[in-house]
């Protein structure tokens, strides 16, 4: 069942101008047909009573449990081209509950603060859209930082997927036998050239410890898919 996400005022469904016209034009839903509906992190199985005005009632609240229990960030370096927005909605489908898009020394295309506020929309649609096909209860958020200001990122466990850490993996998983269901984790992957000696030595300064995602180099946008997948799945084994 087709699932949105928007506003509910006083018990009315509230929707966007886009997502009233998928239901109407691109599904051509009728008055009669139901899709679930969320807010606040709530699920709703809505019914449509009327087209003009858009008017739908609310027949029960879904009970359903999707998310991960630990809260769950990436931080990675932006990519080029459609690799940069291939990551944000696989890291959306994985589970993320926030994004942190990071600039560092080696990143091949830099995005400004004001690069970032004017291509934000965009950005939130894509996780918006892949919320609603994963059949989340929430959208991630998003923000954007320099590598130095991830000081300010809190976490119980700070990994820094890290090239040179190449091969074996039990550390990886010796570090997630730590996680009890209240920590918070946040895995950082590097831009196509990888981390500098400098930014490595101040990550682990600042309590991110580095790890292995296996014996093969990966590229960037493989790295946060991987590591994003196995921690996902040791956390909801």
């Amino acid at each position: 069942m087709q699932r949105y996400f928007g506003s509910l005022i006083n018990n009315n469904v509230s929707l966007s101008k886009e997502d009233f016209f998928h239901i109407s034009k691109v599904m051509r839903m009728k008055v009669g047909d139901e899709f679930e509906f969320v807010s606040d992190n709530k699920v709703y199985l809505v019914k449509i009573t009327s087209f003009t005005p858009f008017e739908t009632k609310i027949i029960e609240e879904i009970k359903e449990d999707h998310e991960l229990k630990n809260r769950l960030i990436l931080a990675f370096a932006p990519l080029k081209g459609d690799h940069f927005d291939l990551v944000l909605q696989k890291a959306t489908e994985l589970g993320v509950y926030e994004i942190i898009i990071l600039n560092t020394e080696r990143t091949v295309k830099v995005i400004s603060k004001d690069q970032f506020e004017s291509k934000k929309d965009r950005y939130l649609k894509i996780l918006k859209e892949a919320s609603e096909q994963s059949k989340r209860s929430m959208i991630p958020s998003l923000t954007c930082l320099n590598l130095t200001e991830l000081n300010k990122v809190n976490a119980s466990l700070k990994l820094l997927a890290y090239e040179k850490e190449a091969g074996d993996t039990s550390s990886f998983y010796t570090k997630l036998n730590k996680v009890s269901p209240t920590d918070s984790i946040i895995i950082v992957i590097g831009p196509e050239g990888g981390f500098s000696e400098k930014e490595v030595t101040y990550l682990n300064s600042i309590g991110y410890d580095n790890i292995s995602l296996g014996k093969r180099i990966l590229r960037a946008e493989t790295a946060s898919m991987y590591a994003l997948s196995v921690i996902g799945s040791y956390l909801e084994k």
